[in-house]
């Protein structure tokens, strides 16, 4: 794409982990500066480390935080406007869940806990970037596909990606008088480092790959790959979106657990 996002400032949270760092390489590439933001300086630097070994003229900054926390998601604001003398770009990559489990064992704090990761850490980054954007700027959210596929066990992780896809979409009718975009990519499974020790256990994509047209499971730079696209200024007449980046899994459905 070239050097498409020159003059542009990202933030990009989860910094440390597969999406983040994906996300990140692409985007630096491309020429935006990038703030990394994540719970653990000593992961994020080395996250730095390698962008510098992938693209040694990325402009790159890192700020430890907690998504989840309203100071912390107002400093790593802070820190990218700083950095990047403007924020421009924003991609949350937190996310995740606790609560697995017949519902009848998943605990409220569980329950609650998974939402505040997913739709509460995206609301918080809306909340405080939107006053120091631009026309033009945008965020891109990680979603999943269990935001349309309801998986047996992942009661709360399933209805809190539904509602980061329906939060963005509220607020992509909001903001976009003010052109500003909001868009998700739904990642299928995908073999992230926090996803190593899964993929390593025998026969753990056994009951996915026959589910998914294209044969095989994601790479984080599938889906950093779609992000970039929405990101910049490629995607200028696309917003309020959620795009399934998950080899055709969505068309046919997610696997029933093991009894």
């Amino acid at each position: 794409m070239g050097r498409t996002l020159e003059g542009k400032s990202a933030l990009v949270t989860g910094g440390g982990g597969g999406f983040g760092k994906a996300v990140a390489k692409l985007l630096a590439r491309d020429g935006a500066a990038v703030t990394l933001s994540g719970r653990k300086q000593e992961t994020l630097e080395k996250a730095r480390d390698w962008l510098l070994s992938e693209v040694p003229d990325a402009k790159l900054a890192i700020i430890a935080g907690d998504a989840t926390r309203e100071d912390d998601v107002k400093a790593a604001i802070a820190k990218a406007v700083e950095h990047g003398g403007g924020i421009d770009i924003v991609v949350p990559t937190v996310g995740g869940g606790t609560g697995y489990g017949p519902i009848s064992k998943v605990s409220v704090e569980a329950f609650v806990g998974d939402y505040m990761v997913n739709v509460g850490s995206a609301f918080m980054m809306v909340k405080h970037g939107v006053p120091l954007m631009k026309p033009g700027s945008s965020f891109v959210f990680i979603s999943s596909t269990a935001a349309a596929m309801p998986f047996v066990n992942l009661t709360s992780y399933c209805a809190s990606k539904a509602g980061l896809d329906h939060f963005m979409r509220t607020a992509a009718n909001e903001l976009g008088p003010q052109g500003i975009r909001l868009n998700c990519v739904r990642p299928g499974l995908t073999h992230t480092d926090g996803m190593d020790a899964a993929f390593q256990r025998p026969g753990y994509t056994d009951s996915f790959l026959p589910l998914i047209p294209l044969g095989r499971t994601g790479v984080p730079n599938d889906i950093a790959e779609a992000v970039r696209f929405l990101a910049g200024p490629e995607a200028a007449w696309l917003t309020g979106q959620s795009f399934a980046v998950d080899g055709g899994n969505e068309m046919r459905m997610a696997p029933l657990p093991k009894v």
